[in-house]
């Protein structure tokens, strides 16, 4: 009697289910041609996607991260939740229901652990948050979402990156959104404060930037940067009443600049000059500039180009450029390091885009007419 007690109970009947699994489990991973490709890129990730009773098994923390998920596990339970945004997925080990927003449902394949990795069924996560997925049967491939891009961009920086209302637009915008149209594509505009962009792209959580980023080596280093599609120098911004041939030698005092900035290096570089300069680096250009506005530091370091475009739109502040443009410098789209095929995408687009009138449109509609 306490056998067969013991070999009806539900904790047995999974464990032995789980056990009839991993017999059978190295038979499934023998099918290591299962790809995974998420919003048109194929992804290398470990383990590797297998089939199991007809349904494409995945790591659920690669992919969720990939997706923009977040996922909790539950040692003691066995247990995996993915969450993100108003979408809510729990599923159990060896179980062969999950709860998705709130509805049961029934998994044909029951999520496991392969080499200390939860394995799920794809399309539990795919449909529990709402992201397109479809298999092919003659690439063996299953893909997530649609082949769209994420630029990142700080909209803090007009006229080439800024927010009226609610509509994103600028300089920027448009030109990026115009290299979607020649593709065919849609190219989505992420709001990135600036000292997270490249961050944000180094982990993936973005495709590209476009915000004023300067191409420099050290840059380079770390991140692939299209050809030069924007030069701009820095100039001192003072209060009114300042001297018109101030140079970067006459920097005194708290000196303002944006935070991560090409000028937040130049001043650094003369930090230690006498008399003393002290660098107050700002997240924002819009803090930078009320900063010296309102006499909070005694002059600034700023992009020319968005600091004239500030000043024609207030005309009534207190504050003017002086001095030359700082030597131009060359803006450029940057991607993840190693992605030559992005860049040289863009590259041509960017070459199209000039040819065609479509830049010198973009370009005198924030800038006026190009000198």
């Amino acid at each position: 009697m306490s056998k067969r007690i013991l070999i009806n109970s539900p904790a047995v009947a999974v464990l032995a289910g789980l056990m009839m699994f991993f017999i059978g489990l190295p038979s499934a991973l023998a099918q290591q041609d299962v790809g995974l490709e998420i919003q048109g890129n194929l992804i290398g990730i470990e383990p590797a996607p297998f089939i199991n009773a007809n349904r494409v098994m995945v790591p659920v923390r690669a992919v969720a991260d990939h997706l923009g998920a977040k996922v909790t596990w539950d040692e003691e339970n066995k247990a995996v939740k993915v969450d993100r945004d108003e979408f809510q997925i729990a599923m159990v080990l060896g179980r062969t229901q999950a709860v998705v927003n709130g509805q049961n449902v029934q998994l044909e394949s029951t999520p496991v652990i392969v080499a200390g990795r939860a394995m799920v069924p794809v399309r539990v996560l795919a449909e529990g948050l709402q992201v397109p997925v479809s298999w092919s049967s003659e690439t063996r491939v299953v893909s997530l979402g649609k082949p769209t891009l994420v630029a990142g961009s700080s909209l803090t920086f007009p006229p080439f990156e800024f927010k009226e209302g609610n509509d994103i637009v600028g300089f920027d915008v448009d030109l990026i959104q115009a290299i979607g149209e020649l593709w065919g594509e849609e190219i989505i505009v992420k709001d990135i404060p600036f000292n997270q962009l490249i961050p944000s792209l180094s982990s993936g959580q973005i495709d590209l930037i476009i915000s004023g980023l300067t191409i420099t080596e050290n840059r380079q280093e770390f991140m692939n940067l299209t050809m030069p599609y924007f030069d701009y120098g820095e100039i001192i911004l003072t209060p009114k009443g300042s001297h018109n041939d101030m140079t970067l030698e006459d920097l005194t005092g708290k000196v303002a600049c944006q935070m991560g900035s090409s000028a937040q290096g130049v001043l650094t570089g003369l930090a230690e000059k006498d008399p003393p300069m002290q660098i107050v680096p700002l997240e924002t250009l819009e803090e930078v500039w009320r900063a010296v506005e309102l006499g909070i530091v005694d002059a600034a370091l700023v992009p020319h180009a968005p600091t004239a475009y500030y000043l024609t739109q207030h005309g009534d502040s207190n504050l003017i450029m002086v001095g030359n443009v700082l030597a131009s410098q060359p803006t450029g789209i940057a991607v993840q390091k190693g992605n030559q095929k992005l860049v040289d995408k863009l590259n041509q687009s960017l070459k199209t885009l000039k040819e065609n009138g479509t830049y010198d449109h973009i370009y005198e509609k924030w800038l006026g007419p190009r000198k």
